[in-house]
């Protein structure tokens, strides 16, 4: 992967840090763009459809301050955590063990680790 599938122009990431936050703006913008969906792990992680974030089987949001909300459910936002929910190649040196507590949390809350989304 390439420096250049993380790349995002500088406006987008301006209208992303208004309303997801400076720190979730550039895990989210990349949706945006067809050409950056590569770098992207839509399965185990946040996935786009249509105009709705998914993962697993549940709607995913995304507050100012970058915090993600599941099932009435908040995760404050790290890089860690950002790293591990949208790159299929994840910077390990930004995550932390409880990035990786938060994740498995969502994991399990969304079913995005079992087939077909549902627990069987």
């Amino acid at each position: 992967m390439s420096d250049d599938d993380l790349r995002v122009d500088p406006d987008v990431l301006d209208y992303g840090a208004m309303n997801v936050g400076a720190l979730a703006s550039p895990y989210v913008s990349p949706y945006l763009y067809e050409s950056k969906k590569r770098s992207l792990d839509a399965q185990y992680g946040i996935r786009r459809d249509g105009n709705v974030f998914m993962i697993g089987d549940s709607q995913v949001g995304v507050d100012r301050d970058g915090n993600i909300h599941i099932n009435n459910v908040e995760f404050p936002a790290t890089k860690g955590l950002c790293e591990l929910l949208t790159r299929k190649r994840v910077d390990k040196e930004s995550v932390t063990g409880a990035d990786l507590k938060q994740y498995k949390t969502i994991l399990e809350l969304t079913n995005a680790h079992l087939e077909g989304y549902k627990p069987r």
